[in-house]
């Protein structure tokens, strides 16, 4: 089935010179480095693990050993993806300008400006889906592998938080219920503490609202509590707050740059002489954790 072109346009043979796209929410996780990024994972990578069990005793001569040494791992298996299409060159006359094309009617080359044009918006369509499948994946999908919150769900050692759903008048009582759960040998580690955009914004309210009314104004800080600095997560769900180490979550992929390449083929150029221009993207990506009981998950469970 070829790929489906829509072209709503009342041409007079001129044209802006930019096509404007949708504009895509950051994908965040990557960008900002809130998980460990391994590259070069083309089928599985095991995440060992060690546990000690202190063995102190009192003191008695000889040698005794006592505790214990507990070496095991994860397994962490990206699901390789692609995305092909293809678009016949004849749709987009419509859209072409004279300017570049000329007035010939043999489709010889493919407009730039239009393919160019579609190879930003996949991209930023890719990027925001891969940053929404790291967390909410579902690997009984076909075109997803199993995210954070879905594993996290499964595992009953990462630490579950029962919030309620966020609002101005709430938000600093829930961060404060998330924000206690941290286990006390974590509290001076480098955590991020990751919100949805609506607890993000609940929070930026309740900070700017006083701040207006004593006539402070209401200019963008770094949104600090206490100690911890929050950082917005567009690819969480709402009323979702998780609080990990970079270190601990794992994103693993073939080639990073692979979410930025796409191949295009102008089929005239290569002689098949179809009128048809031919793209692929091809990438992987999967996601694991090492400790569960270093991650906080805070969401309205009921």
């Amino acid at each position: 089935m070829a790929t489906t072109t829509t072209v709503s346009s009342n041409y007079a043979g001129k044209v802006a010179g930019e096509i404007i796209g949708k504009t895509f929410k950051e994908a965040d996780t990557l960008r900002l480095g809130l998980v460990t990024l391994a590259p070069n994972v083309n089928y599985k990578m095991n995440m060992r693990r060690i546990r000690y069990t202190d063995g102190t005793t009192a003191y008695s001569c000889g040698h005794t050993p006592a505790g214990a040494i507990v070496l095991n791992e994860r397994v962490l298996e990206p699901v390789k993806l692609k995305n092909d299409f293809s678009v016949c060159k004849e749709d987009f006359r419509a859209t072409w300008s004279d300017d570049s094309m000329g007035a010939s009617a043999s489709n010889v080359n493919a407009p730039a400006d239009i393919m160019e044009a579609i190879q930003v918006e996949m991209l930023g369509e890719t990027a925001e889906n891969v940053d929404y499948k790291i967390w909410n994946g579902d690997a009984t999908n076909a075109d997803e592998w199993d995210g954070f919150l879905k594993l996290f769900l499964a595992d009953s050692a990462v630490i579950d938080v029962d919030i309620d759903a966020v609002t101005e008048a709430n938000v600093v009582a829930q961060l404060k219920l998330a924000l206690g759960a941290i286990p006390i040998p974590l509290r001076r580690k480098n955590l991020n503490v990751m919100v949805s955009p609506d607890v993000f914004q609940f929070y930026s309210f309740s900070l700017t609202t006083p701040a207006i009314t004593n006539g402070l104004g209401a200019e963008e800080k770094q949104m600090k509590f206490g100690r911890y600095t929050l950082t917005e997560v567009n690819g969480l769900p709402a009323n979702t707050i998780v609080i990990a180490e970079a270190k601990n979550l794992v994103f693993g992929t073939g080639l990073e740059a692979d979410f930025n390449t796409i191949a295009l083929v102008d089929e005239d150029e290569i002689g098949l002489l179809t009128g048809q221009v031919r793209g692929k993207m091809v990438y992987s990506g999967g996601v694991n954790y090492y400790n569960s009981e270093e991650i906080v998950w805070a969401r309205p469970i009921a």
